[in-house]
């Protein structure tokens, strides 16, 4: 979705009720979610032209159901809530209000499942495992599928036989992560150094 697709849908969603808002969020990927509600908390001064311009045919129904005279912050966090759980639509409103992208593992979890596959397929199956317990269980097999068989077969062994996780390697792999989410739009990531693992495999121990 370009900038402007993101601006019309942001728009669109702000004329609606927060249970039509809501059940639109639950059509669209949470990388959709986080870039359109920027994009609402961002909406000021919306004049009904642009709004007739973006509604079209929508243009009665959003008449009946408007919600832009509301505090911006207020409308998103209730829509994001009903959409999303509490905890997550929390993080959410956390990122838009600090002006921050999302990084390190939390990053991980709005993406879909193909995308955190190509991201950590070169990494030790030791990091990959590390990796996987921080998602939620559906996405984590998800992005085993995406691996091979013997792939697969030796992260869910290291995950079976992973004894707790420390802070500091916690910390390490966020770091790490936010390094190759930084280039994510490179075709070709590089691995965790080993320098880095090693000291991401003594804090596991």
């Amino acid at each position: 979705m370009n900038a402007e697709g993101v601006n019309k849908a942001a728009l669109l969603l702000m004329s609606l009720g927060e249970d039509e808002a809501a059940e639109a969020f639950r059509f669209l990927d949470p990388r959709e979610v986080q870039k359109i509600s920027i994009a609402m908390a961002g909406l000021k001064n919306v004049t009904r032209g642009a709004v007739d311009t973006v509604l079209q045919d929508f243009i009665k129904e959003a008449e009946t159901h408007t919600t832009l005279s509301l505090d911006s912050k207020d409308y998103i966090r209730s829509v994001l809530t009903r959409a999303l759980s509490e905890d997550r639509a929390g993080n959410v409103m956390d990122r838009i209000l600090l002006g921050d992208d999302v990084g390190g593992i939390e990053g991980l979890k709005w993406m879909d499942a193909p995308a955190v596959a190509e991201l950590i397929k070169n990494e030790h199956p030791q990091i990959i495992a590390t990796i996987l317990v921080h998602l939620d269980p559906e996405q984590a097999s998800d992005v085993l599928e995406c691996f091979t068989e013997r792939t697969r077969n030796d992260v869910l062994l290291r995950i079976a036989t992973l004894d707790g996780i420390q802070p500091a390697a916690s910390r390490e792999l966020d770091d790490v992560m936010t390094e190759l989410l930084s280039g994510s739009g490179n075709v070709k990531r590089k691995a965790v150094a080993p320098k880095r693992r090693d000291q991401i495999d003594r804090a596991l121990d």
